[in-house]
């Protein structure tokens, strides 16, 4: 009884786990996903997706004759009585030349058309016209510099529809792999090496992208987008790229905001993209904190940060993973954990740290992250033209008070407290006895476009070279900093 029963068994067991496994191979068909490869929209997405149809047709004929012939096989064969042996049988020169030949023919018309594709897509091999970005994946997010128009970003890579992207891929940690399913495949961003590829999208829209390898406890949550833009709008966003925003009130709360973010967070975020000399000046920072972090590690002062110049003309944060409103954005700055786990903001930024060094939540009121937050939501090109007033004089203090706001209060107090580097209160006077032979002036601009050379005791070597601020400007930082008392 039992013995008949255990076939009946195993057919239901079977069948138990063919409908489950059916219905997943049937949904990975389903198209329209944000990331689906079969729906692209450019040259290069079109041919690597003929050339895997080209690939998938030959397989699956080789997987049909195959299997079709193991079962007409192990049925036409198979052993039929106890003391049967089957019929002996030594070589059959045609079929060993048949099954040697039949897959050399099919290997060699599968490697012509995908050399040809490797080759074809190395460069553009279009008319279109061409434009070079250059992409730099960090732990956990990614970083898109903008050679020719000398504008940097994050997580948002914003192209004009028909124009062919020669991308150059470099990371400044671990191996990650940049991937947009849509307008092409996957290529690697290896440390201390550059790789190439490009894309075209053919039609305006967002496109999704994401990091496809392994690299760290965030890796899911490692997204961009791409951004493609007609010529006239990619135009105008390019030129907004340049344009400072409109000057805030005084009294207002986003006011108040930047000068909470200039205390807490302009350490490791540039907001000032727009300024001129600040591309050199963002890459010369991001190298800055990524020698630094080679050096010291977690005991890093400060880390690689997304550049948020004009921040709040996104549509996401956080890489990709959350929309950016201004309740996900003061969750984000109260808590970044709790939005993307394992992210080092925390971890680096003293705002988050207690007098016992212990991480938690900002330390700030809610009306102090509220305040912060409508500070980066009003960070967008501003609405007024630029008036240039050559001839009214510039009170030197009060530029240099403007400087020093927009560059140096992530690290330095005004008081003789210390932040992450020493309180400057007094710096004036200290400055004329550091150094025989440098007066103040002297060791003070030394200090800022050489920060290594004269390191006080007791502090990290974490300041980067301020190299695009001009000559003028360190004078004004300088006559500020000789009235701090």
């Amino acid at each position: 009884m039992i013995p008949d029963l255990l076939p009946r068994l195993r057919l239901r067991r079977f069948l138990l786990l063919l409908i489950p496994s059916a219905m997943l191979i049937a949904s990975a068909c389903s198209t329209g996903n944000p990331q689906d490869t079969f729906d692209s929209a450019g040259p290069v997405a079109d041919d690597q997706a003929g050339l895997f149809r080209f690939i998938f047709w030959f397989a699956a004929v080789v997987f049909v004759l195959v299997e079709g012939a193991v079962i007409v096989i192990t049925i036409k064969y198979r052993r039929k009585r106890d003391d049967e042996m089957p019929a002996q049988t030594h070589g059959n020169t045609k079929l060993e030349l048949t099954w040697t030949f039949i897959p050399a023919l099919i290997i060699i018309a599968i490697a012509i058309p995908t050399v040809r594709g490797i080759w074809d897509l190395a460069e553009p091999n279009t008319d279109a016209p061409t434009m070079s970005v250059e992409a730099i994946g960090h732990q956990w997010w990614f970083e898109f510099r903008y050679p020719g128009e000398e504008i940097i970003t994050a997580n948002e890579l914003v192209v004009p529809v028909g124009t062919a992207v020669e991308l150059k891929l470099m990371s400044q940690d671990v191996i990650h792999s940049f991937w947009v399913p849509r307008l092409a495949g996957k290529v690697d961003m290896v440390p201390t090496r550059e790789n190439q590829m490009w894309f075209q999208a053919d039609e305006a829209g967002v496109y999704y992208g994401q990091c496809a390898e392994f690299c760290g406890t965030v890796h899911a949550l490692m997204r961009f987008r791409v951004v493609a833009l007609p010529e006239e709008e990619y135009l105008a966003w390019v030129d907004g790229m340049h344009r400072g925003p409109d000057p805030l009130d005084p009294e207002s709360v986003e006011a108040q905001g930047s000068t909470l973010f200039a205390r807490n967070c302009s350490t490791c975020h540039t907001i000032n993209g727009y300024n001129v000399g600040s591309y050199e000046s963002e890459i010369t920072t991001q190298d800055g904190r990524w020698n630094g972090w080679l050096s010291a590690g977690e005991d890093a002062a400060i880390v690689s940060a997304p550049n948020l110049t004009h921040f709040g003309t996104r549509k996401t944060l956080a890489a990709g993973i959350r929309d950016l409103t201004k309740q996900n954005l003061i969750e984000w700055i109260t808590n970044p954990s709790d939005i993307k786990p394992g992210t080092r903001m925390q971890e680096h930024a003293a705002v988050y740290k207690d007098s016992n060094g212990n991480v938690g939540r900002a330390n700030l009121t809610n009306e102090e992250v509220a305040a912060i937050a409508d500070y980066l939501l009003s960070l967008k090109p501003g609405t007024q033209p630029v008036v240039e007033t050559p001839d009214t004089p510039v009170d030197p203090v009060a530029a240099g008070m403007a400087t020093f706001n927009a560059n140096c209060t992530g690290c330095h107090n005004t008081s003789a407290d210390r932040l992450v580097g020493p309180g400057l209160a007094g710096i004036g006077t200290r400055a004329e006895t550091r150094v025989d032979g440098l007066d103040a002036d002297a060791y003070i601009t030394q200090s800022i476009r050489e920060p290594g050379a004269y390191v006080v005791d007791g502090y990290p070597n974490a300041m980067t070279p301020f190299t695009g601020l001009s000559n003028e400007e360190v004078s004004n930082l300088i006559a500020y900093l000789k009235t701090l008392n």
